[in-house]
């Protein structure tokens, strides 16, 4: 049950936190705005076209901690000025405990208002 619990619990950010995405056959790093984050995956925004279910590498900061993780394009929606995507993220035992560590950590202080812009 713990483990259900850990693998639908999603970070929502407002506003949006800057991030890093690269394609990973020779792509260079583009800067995006992840607006919801988990253990399993994240949401951000790009004004980039990236195809469907390319590999991508995902950089993030959440409050002190660095994190780069792989994943694939799972979810694509077209805007006027931007594209949304979702990424399904291939994630090793101690890089999504220390995400979901963090992330939690996170929550609490957005919940308490105790998070600097």
């Amino acid at each position: 049950m713990a483990e259900n619990r850990r693998e639908f619990f999603r970070v929502l950010f407002n506003p949006l936190i800057n991030g890093e995405v690269s394609i990973i056959e020779g792509g260079s790093f583009i800067s995006v705005k992840i607006d919801n984050l988990s253990i399993c995956g994240m949401g951000f925004i790009s004004n980039i076209d990236i195809p469907m279910h390319q590999k991508v590498e995902c950089s993030f900061n959440i409050l002190d901690s660095s994190f780069t993780v792989e994943g694939f394009i799972i979810r694509k929606n077209a805007q006027t000025n931007y594209v949304e995507y979702g990424v399904a993220f291939e994630i090793d035992q101690e890089t999504s405990s220390e995400l979901f560590k963090q992330l939690n950590y996170y929550q609490i202080r957005q919940r308490r208002g105790h998070l600097e812009d």
